[in-house]
């Protein structure tokens, strides 16, 4: 205690002693005790003087004997904090089996500290390649803190790809308590491996009522579970409510419309896909999701060639929008048109899946220059120069390569990148 406290507690005492030592002097009471033949007799103030110094003599008694094992205790506790800072040093220099020793020390001497000096020594244990004593320490974990060891060996669980035990687990330790945020992760996660991310997609919400959560690391593992939700779909109709049923800002993002796109190929429900992917370009243009909208395959209805050259006045130079125009007039048997922009694209930086998806137009026509575009595929995939292509003149070679003007939504002409 402090010493100004200390000086309050002392007045304050001495101020009711002296108001109950005039109380007692003007009373006529009188104490007496017998023992055996032994009699004594007191006034009233002397007794309460006798007791109350009686009860502090019995009080420093205690207190003297206690002294020793006070001093056994917090040396205990420091030499177990000094061991869990040499441990966790020790872990952080390299060292998993001294730090592992360390560690263990600290949890069998420390009280306070047992927790996470168990943790931490699960830690290096691991990393020393100890498994028993990995095993002797998460014993000793879950009878100090189920919960705790519940989080990390459904983390390492996964770590082993052995995500149904880690859900188990998780599902276990949730039972009549709330999961932390870092179990909500774990659990989020478990379920995406098993095919269930469609389940684990609202909890990125909670995660986000969290204060001190890293907001770009939840957008990330949101669009995850949106592209993992959308390609476990394993029917058409499941597939769409699942869509329809994510927020505007996802199914505007690029990976998760080209997820929806692949799928919708799969499950043979195209139009759909196609109709989502054409009113993302509208609202802004994107080069995968462009590549997707031309990946498609052909279904009933099709009038994706005719919306795709309405974009080409505004991207004319666009690689991914040229290769899907090739590709769309090769599914609408026109060859020649899809040839030039199949060249179109190569001139653009389509690369070498421009290369090869000539090489299949010239292939399914036997023309014998299907060779040289399938070799050109595979030289631009290695980075090298590819051949010059018969049958391209000068002419042809500068109009493929020719840039038209690009004008933004309000008609200004945009100025070429740099």
């Amino acid at each position: 205690m402090k010493l100004f406290p200390a000086l309050l507690l002392g007045l304050l005492i001495a101020l009711l002693a002296g108001f109950g030592w005039q109380l007692l002097r003007e009373q006529d009471g009188l104490l007496v005790l017998q023992w055996g033949d032994t009699l004594v007799s007191l006034r009233a103030e002397v007794a309460a003087l006798a007791w109350g110094l009686a009860t502090v003599v019995l009080l420093g008694l205690i207190a003297l004997l206690r002294l020793p094992f006070r001093a056994v205790r917090k040396y205990s506790q420091r030499l177990a904090r000094e061991r869990l800072s040499n441990g966790l040093l020790a872990l952080q220099q390299g060292r998993p089996e001294r730090a592992e020793h360390l560690l263990a020390l600290a949890a069998k001497r420390s009280s306070i500290d047992r927790v996470p000096a168990l943790l931490h020594a699960i830690s290096a244990a691991r990393a020393a390649g100890l498994a028993e004593r990995v095993r002797a320490h998460r014993v000793a974990l879950s009878k100090a803190d189920p919960l705790a060891a519940s989080l990390e060996q459904s983390a390492a669980w996964l770590a082993e790809d052995r995500a149904l035990e880690a859900l188990a687990s998780l599902d276990t330790a949730a039972a009549g308590t709330t999961l932390p945020p870092a179990g909500v992760l774990l659990r989020a996660e478990a379920l995406a491996r098993l095919g269930r991310a469609d389940e684990a997609l609202p909890m990125v919400a909670r995660l986000r009522s969290e204060r001190g959560t890293d907001a770009a690391a939840l957008a990330t593992l949101e669009t995850r579970l949106a592209e993992s939700a959308l390609i476990d779909a394993q029917e058409a109709g499941t597939l769409l409510i699942r869509w329809k049923g994510l927020p505007p800002a996802l199914r505007a993002q690029s990976s998760v419309l080209v997820a929806f796109a692949r799928r919708a190929a799969a499950l043979h429900v195209e139009a759909q896909a196609a109709q989502a992917l054409a009113e993302a370009i509208d609202a802004r243009w994107d080069e995968e999701a462009v590549a997707a909208f031309g990946a498609l395959p052909a279904f009933a209805g099709d009038e994706r060639l005719a919306r795709a050259e309405a974009w080409l006045a505004a991207h004319s130079t666009s690689p991914a929008l040229l290769l899907a125009l090739g590709r769309l007039c090769r599914a609408k048997a026109l060859p020649g048109k899809a040839e030039t922009y199949f060249h179109r694209a190569i001139a653009q930086g389509a690369g070498a899946e421009a290369w090869e998806a000539l090489g299949d137009l010239m292939a399914a026509g036997n023309d014998p220059r299907a060779a040289i575009a399938f070799g050109n595929a595979l030289k631009v995939a290695r980075a090298e120069p590819p051949l010059a292509f018969p049958g391209r003149g000068l002419r042809e070679r500068i109009g493929d390569a020719a840039a038209g003007e690009e004008r933004d939504e309000f008609g200004h002409p945009r100025l070429p990148a740099a």
